[in-house]
């Protein structure tokens, strides 16, 4: 098991982050904890609803970035945090998983930042000796 599972970064007017995984469904969990992780502590969350994600994309960076993108989404729209995940499938052109979590509430959660949509900038995903990495920044 790789020992960090996701780093912040500053980048200039945004915020970076770097996601490890032994594999691929464990990089794109480790990538949607640190994104949560940058709008509240995982402390602070419970797993009180679930939804199911399923994103297309072209590689895997697209991939990366569809879900991401699919749960900031639910933030937007349904005010839903998530802190726990589960992929179930995982192909070159298909993710599909589910979110664990429960909806944003002023009384208990400490918004940090709100994220506005994973940028293409720099984006990456790599497959190392020793897993994967990916590299996203997030614009705030």
């Amino acid at each position: 098991m790789t020992q960090k599972t996701y780093e912040v970064f500053e980048h200039t007017a945004d915020i970076g982050l770097h996601a490890y995984g032994d594999t691929l469904p464990e990089l794109f969990i480790h990538a949607a904890q640190g994104m949560e992780s940058l709008m509240v502590a995982p402390e602070q969350m419970r797993t009180q609803v679930s939804r199911e994600i399923a994103v297309t994309g072209h590689d895997e960076v697209s991939l990366l970035i569809a879900w991401l993108n699919e749960l900031i989404v639910l933030f937007d729209t349904e005010y839903l945090l998530f802190k726990e995940f589960a992929i179930d499938v995982i192909s070159e052109t298909r993710v599909q998983g589910r979110a664990f979590g429960e909806p944003y509430d002023v009384q208990r959660h400490d918004l940090s930042s709100g994220i506005k949509a994973v940028t293409w900038h720099e984006a990456a995903v790599e497959h190392t000796s020793e897993g994967y990495k990916a590299r996203i920044i997030f614009d705030i």
